[in-house]
This record gives structure tokens, C-alpha cells and sequence, in this order.
């Protein structure tokens, strides 16, 4: 009997492992591993945009606030003293620029018309700004109880000290030229009369000046009728 002389194929060797079992057929591709998406990768260029319009947001507004507060409008401002009781005159106002502030509440120079024509309520100083308070359309001169008289004056008959508005002095009726004495010789004490100072003039060539005081009705016919014959002199008194 012959015995076969075929070889017997030698068993291929493993080609890989599944398991930790070594297998003869090729286990084939490796399936490639999905990368993991990172969280909020895709999410950065809307938040860098986000973040850049807050960024602008933020600076256009602190640019309003600021142009806000430094906002400037016209008002009217006093170019010379007024004095209390006189009637406020355009040529009194100039306009100047500040910025707005309502706790001022300056009269707008738009709506200056509105108060032309007003008497002060007190003495308006030159360089200051003009409220609605400052004047009044209701104001009477003289007021009620009061009469007005006009009061020239020379050189010796009025302080040398400048007079405003509102300044309180005496009236001193002077005795007239060539008028009897008592018969002790003595001369009779002179009239006073108190008043307040509503204008003052300005100096003529002689030196004169026309004081305009405010005194009671029924002390103004005897203070024009000495007045009117230069028997009229001032003196100035302490405000009370």
C-alpha cells in the first residue's frame, strides 16, 4: 500500500486578534474614531460678537450721558445792575451759554419777551443769571398805602455815599429862609420824614441829582411841596 507522499500544508500564521485570540483571517479596516465635538466650540463667534456689541452698546451710551451733561442752552443773563422795583428793559440782558442744570431754572433766552416789561422783585446784579422769581407782572408802583415823590437834590443835601434801591433814610424838612423863630430865639426842630429810596439819578452838570423815595400818602403833599422849594434834605439810615 503507498503511502501518500502529499505534504501537508502548514496552517497560516495568525494575521491579527480578536479577543486576545489570534485569527487567521485579515480582521479588515479599523473603523476610524469619531472626534468628540468640544462643548461650545461652535458657540465662540457668537459670543466674541455678543461681547462686542455690549462692548459698543456700553460706549455709546456713557457718549450720550456725557454729551447729556454737558448740554449747554441759552439764557439770559443780567449786562447791568437792575434795581429793585425797575422795570427790566431788553438793553438790561445779554445772552450767555451754560449747562443745563434744572435746579437753576434760568429764564431761557427764547422766552426773554416773556419778562421784559416786569418790575424786579430785588436788586438784579450785573453777570448774574435771570429767574422767573426775579420779577413780577403784578408789582404796583407805589404800592397801595405809598406815594412816590421826586426829590432834587444838590451837593450837600444827600450823603456823598452813594444811594441804591431800598435804602432807608430821613426826609429832613429844612426851615425856610428868613422864617420867624420862637420867641426864645431857638430854632423850631426840622421835619423827618422816613422813606425808602426807589431810584436814583444820575449827576447833572451842577452837581444836582433827582432821588425818587417812596413815602406814606399822607406825608407826600408837605415832603413835594418842600421839595419843590429845595427844602428837602437826605439823610441815610440804617436798613431795619
Amino acid at each position: 500500500m503507498k503511502i501518500s507522499t502529499t505534504s501537508k500544508q502548514a496552517p497560516a500564521e495568525p494575521v491579527g486578534q480578536i479577543n486576545g485570540s489570534a485569527v487567521s483571517a485579515p480582521v479588515g479596516p479599523i473603523a476610524a474614531v469619531p472626534k468628540l465635538r468640544q462643548p461650545g466650540r461652535t458657540r465662540r463667534p457668537l459670543m466674541i460678537a455678543l461681547m462686542v456689541l455690549t462692548i459698543v452698546l456700553g460706549a455709546l451710551g456713557s457718549l450720550y450721558f456725557v454729551n447729556k451733561s454737558t448740554e449747554r442752552i441759552a439764557v439770559a443773563a443780567l449786562s447791568k445792575d437792575v434795581a429793585w422795583g425797575q422795570v427790566l428793559t431788553v438793553s438790561d440782558l445779554t445772552e450767555v451759554s451754560i449747562v443745563a442744570d434744572p435746579a437753576l431754572q434760568p429764564v431761557t433766552w427764547a422766552h426773554k419777551s416773556d419778562v421784559v416789561g416786569e418790575r424786579a422783585t430785588t436788586d438784579l446784579l450785573a453777570g448774574s443769571l435771570l429767574t422767573a422769581g426775579a420779577v413780577t407782572a403784578t408789582a404796583s408802583v407805589p404800592p397801595a398805602g405809598l406815594a412816590l415823590v421826586g426829590v432834587l437834590l444838590k451837593a450837600g443835601q444827600m450823603p456823598s455815599t452813594p444811594m441804591t434801591a431800598r435804602d432807608h433814610v430821613l426826609l429832613v424838612v429844612t426851615a425856610q429862609i428868613g422864617a420867624s423863630t420862637s420867641t426864645t430865639g431857638a430854632a423850631a426842630a426840622p421835619q423827618t420824614v422816613a422813606a425808602t429810596v426807589f431810584t436814583v439819578g444820575g449827576v447833572d452838570a451842577t452837581g444836582s441829582s433827582t432821588v425818587d423815595v417812596l413815602v406814606l400818602q399822607a406825608s407826600a403833599a408837605s415832603i413835594a411841596s418842600a421839595a419843590a422849594l429845595g427844602r428837602v434834605a437826605i439823610v441815610l439810615v440804617p436798613r431795619s
